[in-house]
């Protein structure tokens, strides 16, 4: 099984960034389980896990919805697509993002109109960044339905403080991650799960976190952020 590849410059590059599909730039390829080694201070924990998509983007957004999202924050959409006509009905719903086949990008705008032209780009790679305040989970079921693997990423959320667990609030890397198709590090495997990412050690959070939206911590922790 190979891993993923992130193109990043190094430790001074924006990690911050959803790290699925070349949204930083650099100098050298990483996996994304390297990445974690570099700079995963979380650990990511299984919540919800199902076949259906709408379900699956439903439920991480409930659990979003239990932190503080500052004014600035995105969700980060990526996936991979391999038929003609799901990349032309994609590129309708997301016309900037960033679209790439092997090392090269294009903006779904400037993507050929010509379907054979367009089939020499596959398989092809989405990476979207939109604010959370629009439409982007419609439109994204839309996205990941047809898709190879994909992911939604709320990356930098504040955990709330639970003083009945001990718990301070939590920030900086924590958030939560849908991913279809694959594991918390992009791998693949089969269904699509909800993830949380707390502090390493901090089961208690994010088991709290889950009975929040009525559900519980399904399975052992991944490599988070």
């Amino acid at each position: 099984m190979t891993s993923r590849l992130v193109h990043c410059g190094g430790f001074g590059c924006d990690l911050m960034q959803h790290v699925g599909l070349g949204k930083i730039m650099g100098t050298r390829w990483y996996s994304v389980w390297e990445l974690g080694i570099l700079v995963g201070n979380t650990r990511a924990y299984p919540v919800y896990r199902s076949a259906d998509v709408a379900s699956i983007v439903s439920v991480a957004s409930s659990l979003v919805r239990c932190g503080d999202a500052h004014e600035e924050s995105t969700v980060g959409l990526d996936a991979e697509l391999q038929d003609v006509r799901d990349v032309m009905r994609v590129r309708e719903l997301f016309p900037e993002a960033v679209y790439t086949h092997r090392r090269s990008d294009f903006r779904g705008v400037d993507l050929p109109v010509d379907t054979a032209a367009l089939a020499g780009l596959l398989p092809m790679n989405l990476a979207a960044e939109e604010d959370l305040r629009g439409d982007v989970l419609s439109r994204a079921v839309e996205v990941l339905r047809p898709a190879v693997w994909g992911q939604l990423a709320w990356m930098g959320l504040s955990w709330p403080a639970v003083p009945e667990l001990n718990l301070g609030p939590e920030y900086a890397r924590s958030g939560v991650q849908a991913c279809f198709n694959t594991d918390a590090n992009l791998e693949p495997v089969a269904g699509h799960t909800v993830y949380v990412h707390v502090y390493r050690g901090d089961e208690d959070r994010a088991r709290h976190l889950a009975r929040m939206i009525g559900k519980d911590v399904v399975g052992p922790p991944e490599h988070g952020w």
